[in-house]
C-alpha cells in the first residue's frame, strides 16, 4: 500500500506494540503511544510521516490514546491519531481538550468504535452519540460517506467505526475513499487525499506475489458482494495462499543475501548487508525549522533558511577581528604562480593516470551535471581519450568550467542534536563527478610532490597514503610508558577546531604552496577550484537560492 499511495502521513490505531518491539518502515518516521502492558494490555496508536515532507511531533497532554503531529503538504496541517478503546468510558471533556491542543487546520483520523446513522450505521449508540456532540460543539466536519469500514468476522458483517474528521476549511480540500483490500487486517484502509490530486506510480514487486494479492482482492470483492459461506472460504482460503507465497518470498530473498556473501566480500560490503538485514540505514528527514525569524515549513524556505546558515559559517564575519584584520592584510599581496620553466607535476596527464583515479571512484550521487561515476566506468577507449583530451584542454589552457564551481548541499543531522535549528546539520556537498575525477588526477601529482620535497611534518599522519590516525595513539601510548618508566611528567593537549573544514582560510592554502615553490598549471588549477564557489541546498525535491561559499 505504501508502495503504491505514496502517503504523506500514515495514521494506524491497535497497533499493539510495547515498548521493546521497534517500527522502522523505510523512508518513513514514526511517533508512537503504545498501550499500557498488563492483562488488558490492548490498542496503541501511531503516525508515520514520509520524510518527503517538512514534519514535528506535537506534544500531547491527555490520558487518551492519540499522538498528532505537524506535516507540511501543501500547507502546514496537523494530523492526529486516536484510538477509543469501545468499553472504555470516556468523558466529553477529555476530548474537547484533545480537540483544543491541535492547531487548526487539522485532521483526525481515529477508530472511534462509535455507531451512528450519521455515517451509515444502522443504529446509533452511546458512544456515537458522543462523537455527533464533539463535532457539532467544535464546529468540525465528516468526511465518511456511508461506506463501511470494518468486517467482523464471526458474524460476516460490516459497519463504520473509522472516522476522519477535519476542521472546516480542509473539507472542500479533502477527498474520501476506502480501499477495497483488507490487507491482512479487520478494517479496510481510509484514503484521503487532495480532491485535485492525481494518480500515482506502482511498484509492484515479485510476480508471484502480486497475483496471490490480486486473486486475494477479487475473492474479496465477491465476498463483499455476496457475503455467502461459500464465497468466505475462497477468500479465507486466497488469503493463507497469499501469506503462504509472502513468507516464501521472505525467505528465498534471506538465501540470496547469505549467498551473497564469500570470502572475497570486503568488510565494508559486509557491514552493508549486514545493516540492509537489520533495517539499519541513514535517512533524511525534512524538519521544521525554527529561527528569529519564526517557524519555516515550507521545503524551499528550509532550502533556504539551511543556506543562509550554512552561507554565514564561512563568511568573513565568522571570524575574529584580530584574524580578518590578519587576512586583510596578506591578502593585498598577490601570488603570481605563472612560469616559464617546465616543471613535471605540470605535464598533460597520461590515460594511465586516469584510469587509476577512475578505479578508485565510489558510486556515490552525482553533482549539478547529474553524470554519476558508474557512467564514466562504462566509458569506452575512444570517449576515455576525448575525456582526457578535455582535461588536459582545462590544464593547459588554465581555464576552469563554471558548473564545476557549484555544489548541491544535502544536510544531515548532526547525531543528538535539536532538528529544529539550522546550525545542528552538517553540509553535504555533491559536486560534479566529472571534476572529482580530474581533482583525483591532480591530488595524486600534489600528494606526490608535497611527500618527495618534504613539505609535510613527519607527524602528520592524517590524509596520507600508508599512514593513519592509529599511528599517533601508538606514539602517544609510547610517550606515557616511557614517562612513567622514567617516572616523568607528560603533557598532552588534545583540541578541536570548530568548522575547520567551513572556515579553511583559501588565500592561506594557495600562500603555503606558493611558498613551497609550486608554480605553474598545478597552483593555477587549486587557485580557480578554490575561486568562486557556490552552492544549492537541497531539501527533499526543491533547491534553495544560490548562494556564495566565502
Amino acid at each position: 500500500m505504501i508502495n503504491y499511495f505514496q502517503p504523506v502521513c500514515i495514521g494506524l490505531q491497535e497497533t499493539f506494540l510495547t515498548s521493546n518491539i521497534p517500527l522502522k518502515i523505510r523512508g518513513y518516521n514514526s511517533v508512537r503511544k503504545d498501550a499500557a502492558t498488563g492483562a488488558s494490555h490492548s490498542g496503541g496508536v501511531c503516525i508515520l510521516t514520509s520524510n518527503l515532507y517538512p514534519s514535528s511531533p506535537l506534544t500531547l497532554h491527555t490520558s487518551l490514546q492519540a499522538v498528532a503531529v505537524q506535516v507540511h503538504a501543501r500547507t502546514l496541517v496537523t494530523v492526529c491519531s486516536v484510538y477509543l478503546p469501545p468499553h472504555d468510558v470516556i468523558d466529553h471533556h477529555v476530548l474537547d481538550n484533545l480537540i483544543d491542543q491541535l492547531p487548526a487546520p487539522f485532521l483526525l483520523m481515529g477508530d472511534f468504535n462509535g455507531h451512528s446513522t450519521l455515517w451509515g450505521s444502522d443504529v446509533t449508540n452511546s458512544r456515537g452519540r458522543q462523537i455527533e456532540q464533539l463535532i457539532s460543539n467544535n464546529c468540525l466536519c465528516l468526511l465518511n460517506n456511508d461506506e463501511k469500514t470494518y468486517f467482523h468476522e464471526p458474524t460476516r458483517t460490516f459497519h463504520s467505526l473509522d472516522l476522519p474528521i477535519c476542521s472546516p476549511t480542509l473539507l472542500p480540500l479533502l477527498h474520501f475513499t476506502i480501499g477495497s483490500d483488507l490487507c491482512n487486517s479487520d478494517h479496510l484502509p481510509i484514503i484521503v487525499s487532495y480532491a485535485d490530486s492525481g494518480g500515482n506510480s506502482v511498484d509492484r514487486g515479485g510476480i508471484k506475489l502480486v497475483a496471490t494479492v490480486a486473486g486475494r482482492k477479487r475473492n474479496w470483492n465477491i465476498f463483499k458482494r455476496y457475503p455467502t459461506t461459500e464465497n468466505h472460504v475462497a477468500f479465507k482460503r486466497a488469503k493463507a495462499v497469499a501469506r503462504r507465497i509472502r513468507r516464501r518470498s521472505q525467505r528465498e530473498s534471506w538465501i540470496n543475501l547469505v549467498s551473497s556473501i564469500a570470502s572475497s566480500t570486503s568488510s565494508k560490503q559486509l557491514w552493508k548487508k549486514v545493516k540492509a538485514a537489520n533495517g539499519i540505514y541513514r535517512e533524511f528527514s525534512i524538519p521544521i525549522l525554527n529561527t528569529g525569524n519564526g517557524t519555516h515549513s515550507a521545503p524551499l524556505d528550509i532550502a533556504n533558511t539551511l543556506g543562509r546558515a550554512f552561507a554565514r559559517v564561512s563568511a568573513t564575519d565568522s571570524y575574529s577581528p584580530d584574524f580578518v584584520a590578519i587576512k586583510n592584510r596578506a591578502e593585498r599581496t598577490p601570488l603570481r604562480f605563472t612560469a616559464r620553466s617546465t616543471h613535471p607535476y605540470n605535464s598533460e596527464f597520461m590515460m594511465f593516470e586516469l584510469k587509476t583515479a577512475l578505479s578508485r571512484a565510489h558510486d556515490t550521487s552525482p553533482g549539478p551535471d547529474g553524470i554519476t561515476y558508474n557512467m564514466l566506468s562504462h566509458l569506452n577507449t575512444t570517449s576515455l581519450s576525448h575525456l582526457l583530451i578535455l582535461f588536459n584542454r582545462i590544464w593547459i589552457e588554465q581555464k576552469y568550467p563554471s558548473q564545476w564551481h557549484e555544489a548541491i548541499v544535502i544536510p544531515i543531522l548532526k547525531p543528538g542534536k535539536d532538528p529544529s535549528n539550522p546550525l545542528h546539520y552538517r553540509p553535504i556537498a555533491l559536486t560534479s563527478c566529472l571534476c572529482k575525477t580530474f581533482e583525483r588526477m591532480v591530488n595524486a601529482r600534489l600528494i606526490f610532490e608535497l611527500e618527495k620535497q618534504g613539505c609535510i611534518p613527519p607527524l602528520q599522519s592524517g590524509f596520507r597514503r600508508g599512514r593513519s590516525t592509529f599511528d599517533n595513539l601508538v606514539l602517544l601510548e609510547t610517550q606515557i610508558r616511557n614517562s612513567f618508566v622514567r617516572r616523568n611528567h607528560l603533557v598532552s593537549i588534545f583540541f578541536d577546531i570548530e568548522k575547520a573544514y567551513d572556515r579553511a582560510w583559501r588565500y592561506g592554502i594557495l600562500s603555503a604552496l606558493f611558498n613551497f615553490g609550486f608554480r605553474g598549471n598545478l597552483p593555477i588549477f587549486l587557485k580557480n577550484f578554490l575561486s568562486y564557489r557556490t552552492f544549492r541546498v537541497r531539501v527533499g525535491n526543491f533547491y534553495s537560492n544560490h548562494f556564495i561559499q566565502a
